[in-house]
């Protein structure tokens, strides 16, 4: 049988878990429904998912994890030969839990070993292992991987994730459709993304397919030795193209949070999953590209022009903290495209150009350094590079897909003129900042396929690099 059309086993077995954890098994062809109150406990593990390593910062950790219902969850680390004992156990309920370490030292190698018991049951035990984010700094090398669009769940191998792992970035980026809801039976011949009924009509039907997804064996294997972060974009959020009149937005965001380890979720006063993180010479700044979306694409009150997908209060905070990061190198990541220019699809530049308006304009007038764009959801890659008069170039990395039914090839009718490389093909991308003197040094932006080497396509390799000063004013 053709493996595009199969259902892998880690599906049939993630069905029997979500079942008998009070998730519903995603929909078939009609809608999920919330299984009898307290359900038994009859699948074989204590950890059911996880462990996954969530944000590492200088001084603290975050461990996603989940466990069997009735379970009593420890854990331990050491950095070197030295204990740390200080953490706290989130409950995110449904079984997930995130385990945050404080009160560790920056930069050097930890290991957390999980033990998982429960009466009449064997114990488990799990390890992860990472190196601490390095402390604020002009100077350091940081490798960041990312990606989106993933179909692992259809398939019985996920190579790309373990080129991504044996690449071993200080973190991977996970910028949308980290999982999709879907109507039909998982398969691609019926992966469609829209209708009054799929996953997304069912708030457990959202959370049972965001594990088909989280538990594929190498998916898994990759979590354990790469921090990750995530945002959404359509298809881990509701229906395709869904945006803030979506009518389960909460709920998604309940089971979004419930699925990733990040630093923070929107601010006390802005909800969404957006959040900021610095390591070393670089601050991310994830985005939240649906809470606050409302395209002209759906809605006939907007134009390209007053569209919005980041909103008001959530583009005041990325402008004050592209204006507050003394970092060289910020890298904005957001599930849709910002600043490229190529046609057809979603993105600033088709559906909300007062907002990219608005923040280019701040970063001209604040002569802010170093910011890429690093986006998703084409189902292609490419370099986007905009020479400016008198600024620094507008830079946007797209890389698409993660894992779909696709090999590595040329592109075909995409134009984008200011388009330096491209292709098609699973693929992640990869950047790597190294500054090792004050305001010397190089960023590089390349592709990595499932064989973790750069393609060459059409007789260009895909991988660029700049002098850290040609990203300054």
């Amino acid at each position: 049988m053709n493996q595009n059309f199969m259902k892998p086993l880690h599906m049939i077995i993630v069905a029997g878990l979500a079942l008998a954890a009070g998730c519903a098994t995603p929909t078939e062809t009609s809608p999920a429904k919330r299984p009898a109150d307290n359900p038994s406990d009859k699948g074989p593990r204590l950890i059911q998912a996880g462990p996954m390593i969530g944000h590492v910062g200088p001084h603290e950790a975050r461990v996603w994890i989940r466990t069997k219902r009735g379970s009593t969850l420890k854990a331990s680390a050491v950095q070197g030969s030295k204990a740390r004992n200080r953490y706290s156990v989130g409950d995110l309920g449904n079984g997930f839990s995130v385990i945050h370490y404080s009160r560790l030292a920056p930069a050097t190698d930890t290991r957390v070993t999980l033990t998982v018991e429960r009466a009449g049951s064997a114990t488990e035990t799990e390890s992860v292992a990472f190196r601490t984010a390095a402390t604020p700094s002009e100077t350091g090398k940081v490798r960041i991987a990312f990606g989106s669009c993933s179909k692992v769940s259809q398939f019985n191998s996920g190579p790309i994730y373990k080129a991504l792992a044996d690449e071993r970035p200080d973190m991977a980026l996970f910028i949308g459709d980290n999982s999709y809801f879907i109507v039909g039976n998982g398969s691609d011949k019926h992966f469609n993304t829209t209708g009054p009924v799929g996953d997304w009509t069912s708030p457990e039907a959202m959370t049972a397919r965001h594990l088909i997804t989280r538990m594929h064996p190498d998916l898994q294997a990759m979590f354990r030795s790469v921090p990750s972060y995530a945002v959404w974009d359509d298809h881990d959020y509701g229906p395709d193209n869904a945006d803030r009149t979506f009518d389960l937005r909460e709920e998604a965001t309940t089971a979004f949070r419930q699925m990733w380890a990040n630093p923070a979720y929107g601010t006390d006063g802005i909800p969404g999953i957006f959040s900021s993180f610095r390591n070393g010479p670089v601050e991310v700044f994830l985005m939240d590209d649906r809470y606050y979306k409302y395209s002209p694409q759906k809605h006939k009150d907007v134009t390209m022009a007053t569209g919005e997908i980041w909103g008001r209060a959530q583009t005041d905070w990325l402008l004050a903290g592209l204006k507050q990061s003394t970092a060289p190198v910020k890298l904005i990541a957001n599930g849709t495209q910002v600043v490229t220019r190529s046609t057809g699809g979603e993105g600033h530049r088709r559906e909300a150009q007062n907002e990219l308006q608005r923040l280019i304009a701040h970063i001209e007038k604040h002569r802010i350094d170093g910011v890429i764009f690093l986006s998703g959801d084409r189902h292609y890659s490419e370099l986007h590079f905009e020479a400016r008069d008198g600024h620094p170039p507008l830079l946007e990395f797209t890389s698409s897909p993660l894992q779909q039914d696709q090999k590595v090839e040329p592109l075909q009718n995409r134009p984008n003129t200011f388009r330096l490389w491209g292709l098609n093909g699973n693929s992640f991308g990869l950047v790597t900042v190294d500054i090792p003197e004050p305001g010397l040094g190089v960023v590089r932006l390349e592709v990595r396929t499932e064989t973790n080497t750069v393609p060459v396509v059409e007789n260009t390799r895909c991988s660029s690099a700049w002098q850290l000063s040609d990203l300054q004013y």
